[in-house]
């Protein structure tokens, strides 16, 4: 049982709900940032990777919002395993991809789901992924560090956070493999993506003077991760002020979009062809969903207002992963503030960072149900957290 450990930096938990049994806290992310509050991923778990091949030319290509379905349909596949067998599991959303981290007893179920979505997304979208795994142990034996801990955001919303190289050098460990020799057959596994939804349309920011940024800040010392993202957010807070103060979503500008092509790519991504009934039973959904928020009409216990609400505080704008990923909106003079503190941080060697500038932000969603229990992925339009991560390519150094 949980209850009968101390929180230490060289804890592990070694059965399968070792996730779910790590506490999770209310504090501000700038309060988690301790060490004493990470555990050590048990050596039988596995991190999955699942990112989009190519990413930057698909997205110079016109394909931002395809790539985001396909990044977060990624986890919504592995999400989903997990819940069948009653197991919680940490996800990174990274805008063209995404990571897992689960017990040795679902990896196989979810790589051939990941196999099946990316033969799905390849025939339907033109986008491949690379897809593989490598056990927590055996990058640890080569020197790699991974520690997770995990707050509350918003309502229902879980959050892990990682310090460490862990995810990093499964991430390079993946891409340099060759692919998995694995050749999905749905007539053995069948895809379960419920709860994927894309139809929202571009959120421009609350006010018109504003802007939002992608922002991706890596430490250059793995030891410094703690203290140094807790000096970055500290900073963020008090230029941007707090999550809710900065997210590009408001209530005024969140507005369902009536779009065939946004159902036919959905409906394509979830069940790798066309469903006539699903079609148009989206499509009447999609239709009372404008009325429902338009007059704030109640579904159950939950009203139009409510609903938006509670997505604004599950959105899904802030990743540490083993370095900071983040989705801000503020005015552009706040941006220039903020950057002449990451590039005095960068002069002196503490971190590498990137970051984009968009005009608005684009949405893809998890809904597990819709009283609270939904999660909602936010990249920024125009690229996003694509182009910050080229930005960050370009002069990022190997951490020591």
């Amino acid at each position: 049982m949980l209850c009968s450990y101390v929180f230490k930096t060289d804890l592990i938990l070694t059965t399968t709900h070792f996730y779910r049994d790590i506490k999770s806290l209310r504090l501000p992310v700038t309060d988690v940032l301790q060490e004493r509050y990470f555990y050590n991923v048990p050596d039988d778990w596995s991190i999955i990777i699942a990112d989009v091949q190519n990413s930057t030319a698909a997205v110079a290509a016109g394909k931002h919002n395809d790539v985001n379905l396909v990044a977060a349909g990624s986890l919504i596949a592995a999400l989903n395993i997990a819940k069948e067998k009653n197991i919680e599991i940490p996800f990174f959303f990274s805008g063209d991809g995404g990571a897992v981290i689960v017990p040795g007893s679902v990896t196989n179920d979810v790589l051939t789901a990941l196999e099946i979505h990316n033969d799905n997304s390849f025939r339907n979208l033109g986008l491949r992924m690379h897809i593989g795994s490598v056990t927590v142990g055996d990058i640890v034996a080569k020197g790699a560090i991974l520690k997770i801990a995990k707050m509350q955001l918003g309502e229902s919303l879980d959050k892990a956070l990682v310090l460490g190289n862990g995810l990093k050098v499964a991430e390079t460990q993946v891409k340099g493999a060759s692919a998995r020799a694995i050749s999905p057959n749905p007539s053995q596994q069948i895809l379960n993506m419920a709860g994927l939804e894309c139809r929202w349309d571009k959120v421009k920011p609350p006010a018109d003077e504003s802007e939002i940024v992608c922002y991706l800040i890596e430490a250059r010392r793995i030891i410094d991760q703690a203290s140094v993202y807790r000096k970055v957010m500290l900073k963020i807070d008090e230029l941007y002020g707090n999550l809710e103060t900065r997210s590009p979503l408001s209530m005024n500008r969140l507005k369902l979009l009536l779009s065939l092509q946004k159902i036919e790519k959905e409906m394509l991504v979830k069940y790798g062809r066309w469903k006539i009934r699903y079609f148009f039973r989206t499509l009447m959904e999609d239709v009372l969903g404008i009325f429902y928020f338009r007059f704030d009409l109640g579904l159950g216990n939950v009203t139009g207002r409510k609903y938006l609400a509670q997505l604004i505080a599950n959105a899904d704008t802030l990743t540490i992963d083993g370095r900071i990923n983040t989705i801000i909106c503020g005015r552009s003079d706040k941006r220039k503030d903020f950057l002449n503190f990451l590039s005095t941080l960068e002069t002196a060697g503490e971190i590498f960072f990137g970051h984009h500038s968009s005009k608005e932000s684009v949405m893809t969603c998890y809904i597990e149900n819709r009283n609270a229990k939904h999660i909602h992925f936010i990249d920024g339009s125009e690229g996003g957290y694509t182009e910050a991560a080229k930005a960050l390519k370009q002069k990022f150094i190997k951490p020591v």
